[in-house]
């Protein structure tokens, strides 16, 4: 028999032991008992409680080793931080396998109990793992297994579905199952991470994703402290086709000092973050509002064809031109035109009182049947996949509305309903109901054209715009000294005197770049440091005038190989603190004001996966000859990236950058190079 993952192990226990269990029900600490014992739980239970013999209904030992080794197999701990390193040494002699730390008091990297916690969690012999601490624990809602201490279930159980939470945040993932669930939506699994010292988000991805009762993951992350997961959790995003809705903040240097002081992690850049996550499959979404939209469309609209084709209705005139604009600025989405039969339909419910197109203005108060029948109509169409409906209390009973969209065939379209104003809801009662007949409700019409092109395929906000170009601290002679000997440069040397210039020249013939080596200049262009020179009779004049710019600004004098004709690309290898390298390529030349997006490779993936996003890039796409353009080595450029990783890896450099790299036809060749440390 298969050992069960981590995931599998906290989802669905055999058996749990709560350390810490309070007798009192409304008690943060007596809750995880109440609702394992509430909500279906059907493994054993074993209570850790010191003070007394019987807790919540369930006989409690005095001290974890007096549990019968083996017996259970998660753990929920419930401590002051000074006991809790004790504790898991305990259940870990005791065969524990999986420990969910609610308990803060671990912020101090220098206090005794985060050193003592530090201690256990670097024993090369324990086999318990540790989530958290400073967390809200975990919850299955199938097998009852619900180690955590939400406010919400406090309200009843929770409805079950097909979506999985992973949240570094406890309140905020607290906050965002009350709005799923609010709105009729359901939850299989959520994982409050906290602090992630041992488990870290990425590895319960890898493990979610492999789960058959989930097909939608929502994360909320400040940092991703587990970075060696992200191939892993990359390869499981486009193996099992499942979509990975994320928040990731602290993208701002203020929401950076934010979460440090929070958490004590390192927050890396956001444009590196932006662009690694996408091209990881990652689906960004702006905040958590907007992941319940996601998360909630997901569930009940289910599975969405390839450019889904949207019809709408609105109650306000000024609805349906909001929702015209925002369909038609969403490439993932399309806005057919009403059928001739589609019409017809529309005709029997409207008679000729509107202009029957998509999407439609059913501008009348008081009248709910009739703008609830035209809905559905619409959800019948066959030139719809789904509905995008706006309502007002203001002009419909929501109860009639309820009944006929509820009414709705088994084969209609979904329906996702939205209001006027987020602050005229829909009665939570009637939300369940709307669920039940595919019909989501998402609280303005803005949000729900924007969850449902996030569900098409659209990856969620670009990359930012990379930050202004370092000052340069290495210059073309330093920086290839980083490198191998073999780095295909363009080759130059060392011009002291124009002797030495005109002997490089006669070797390599002509053009030839006469240069600063950019030890102190990094922007040669600006102060005329740099002369590209044709023929013999422009060398000394070229010489002497870079010569001069070089004495007065302390740099040196080289003189470089011409390059044959090829496409121009700037490469720029960033240290990030939470990524490390990442490779930042942009067109350059006459292709930097046609194209001014960007792609970025990062050293976790393998080459091959380098190679395939790079070529999938608009870039790539250019590189391999586009629309009769000559083929640049794309491969080559690669390569080169690949090697820049490898050597600098220990080096004490956090920038290098590469411009131009021109792309030949049967490899490349690096002209420039800047960098910091």
């Amino acid at each position: 028999m298969a050992e069960p993952s981590l995931v599998d192990r906290i989802t669905s226990p055999r058996s749990v032991v709560v350390v810490g269990a309070s007798a009192d029900p409304a008690k943060p600490a007596g809750r995880p008992l109440a609702y394992l014992s509430r909500y279906g739980f059907a493994g054993e239970v074993f209570v850790v409680n010191p003070r007394h013999a019987v807790v919540g209904g369930y006989p409690a030992v005095p001290s974890v080793l007096d549990l019968p080794v083996d017996a259970a197999e998660a753990a929920i701990v419930n401590l002051p931080a000074d006991q809790v390193p004790g504790a898991l040494y305990d259940l870990d002699s005791r065969g524990v396998r999986v420990a969910v730390v609610i308990g803060s008091g671990f912020e101090r990297p220098d206090s005794a109990p985060r050193q003592e916690l530090n201690r256990f969690l670097a024993s090369p012999d324990r086999r318990l793992r540790v989530i958290g601490p400073n967390c809200v624990g975990t919850m299955s809602v199938v097998s009852g297994a619900h180690l955590n201490f939400s406010s919400v279930l406090g309200r009843g159980p929770a409805r079950a579905g097909s979506v999985a939470m992973i949240t570094q945040s406890g309140a905020s993932g607290n906050g965002l199952l009350m709005s799923i669930l609010r709105r009729g939506g359901g939850i299989a699994h959520w994982f409050s991470t906290g602090d992630e010292f041992d488990v870290g988000a990425l590895e319960l991805l890898v493990g979610v994703l492999a789960r058959d009762d989930v097909r939608t993951v929502g994360l909320f992350l400040e940092a991703i402290t587990d970075l060696e997961w992200l191939p892993a959790a990359t390869e499981a995003i486009a193996r099992t086709g499942k979509r990975v809705f994320l928040v990731k903040i602290a993208d701002s240097d203020l929401g950076q000092l934010a979460a440090g002081g929070h958490t004590g992690r390192v927050v890396g850049s956001s444009d590196i973050s932006h662009a690694v996550l996408r091209q990881a499959g990652f689906v960004r979404v702006p905040g958590i509002a907007e992941l319940a939209d996601c998360l909630v469309t997901a569930q009940i609209v289910g599975e969405l064809p390839a450019r889904p084709r949207i019809t709408a209705a609105s109650v306000s005139g000024a609805g349906a031109v909001v929702l015209a604009d925002r369909v038609q600025q969403a490439p993932a989405l399309s806005l057919p035109a009403l059928n001739a039969a589609t019409r017809d339909r529309l005709r029997t419910v409207l008679a000729d009182r509107v202009e029957l197109h998509n999407p439609m203005d059913v501008p009348f108060l008081g009248e709910t049947e009739t703008f609830a029948r035209t809905v559905a109509t619409l959800s019948e169409a066959p030139e719809s996949d789904v509905v995008v409906a706006v309502e007002s209390s203001l002009a419909h009973d929501r109860d009639v509305l309820a009944d006929v969209l509820t009414a709705r065939p088994a084969t209609a379209s979904p329906v996702v309903l939205s209001h006027l104003s987020e602050d005229d809801p829909i009665p939570e009662a009637l939300l369940a109901r709307l669920a039940a007949a595919r019909v989501a409700v998402v609280p303005t019409p803005e949000r729900a054209v924007q969850a449902l092109s996030l569900l098409a395929g659209d990856p969620g906000p670009a990359a930012a715009e990379p930050a202004d170009e370092p000052v340069a601290h290495l210059g073309l002679t330093e920086v290839a000294a980083l490198v191998p000997a073999d780095f295909p440069w363009a080759p130059w040397v060392s011009a002291p005197d124009l002797e030495a210039a005109e002997q490089a020249a006669r070797q390599w013939g002509y053009p030839v770049a006469v240069k600063a080596a950019g030890q102190t200049i990094a922007h040669r262009s600006e102060l005329g440091a740099v002369a590209v020179v044709r023929d013999e009779a422009g060398l000394a004049e070229a010489y002497e005038r870079v010569a001069k710019v070089c004495a007065e600004h302390g740099d040196e004098v080289v003189v470089q190989q011409g390059v044959g004709a090829g496409q121009e690309v700037l490469v720029a290898v960033v240290r990030d603190p939470e990524y490390g390298l990442s490779a930042v390529l942009r067109p350059g030349g006459v292709n930097a004001e046609l194209l001014d997006d960007q792609v970025v490779l990062w050293h976790g993936w393998s080459p091959e996966q380098r190679l395939a996003t790079l070529r999938e890039s608009r870039l790539g796409v250019l590189l391999s000859g586009y629309r009769g353009q000559a083929a640049g080595d794309v491969g080559a450029l690669n390569t080169a990236i690949t090697t820049l990783f490898t050597a600098l890896a220990d080096q004490p450099v956090s920038f290098v950058e590469l411009n131009p790299v021109v792309v030949l036809a049967d490899g490349i060749r690096a002209i420039d190079a800047l960098g910091r440390k």
